[in-house]
């Protein structure tokens, strides 16, 4: 009995595909994907040559007028501005690879 109860956990949760089942891969309509490229390559131009940029430069400015004033809580602000656009742009780096390793190919049993 726990043997055919195992058997049948394998073939639900996916282990064992059932027959006549098999890979479903999407893909974008035609004439689509030269329109989501092109979107993702002005999104990842904005963000890595003005948005990083000028996240670094208000959070640089914030340290300066905030000891220039005598401002403690706005040099505070600014450190960490600082770190949390770095942090940002290390993240822009490293997410690519672990959504490539969850989805894998994009292909999904069906």
């Amino acid at each position: 009995m726990i043997v055919q109860f195992a058997a049948m956990a394998r073939s639900v949760g996916g282990f064992l595909p059932a027959e006549g089942r098999g890979m479903v891969c999407p893909v974008a309509p035609s004439g689509a994907q030269v329109l989501v490229d092109e979107f993702l390559g002005w999104f990842s131009w904005a963000l890595v040559w003005v948005a990083f940029p000028a996240g670094v430069l208000a959070a640089v400015a914030a340290v300066i007028l905030g000891k220039v004033f005598s401002m403690p809580h706005v040099s505070k602000g600014g450190l960490i501005g600082v770190f949390v656009v770095l942090g940002a742009a290390l993240l822009y780096l490293v997410i690519p690879g672990i959504l490539s390793g969850f989805l894998g190919d994009g292909c999904v049993t069906r």
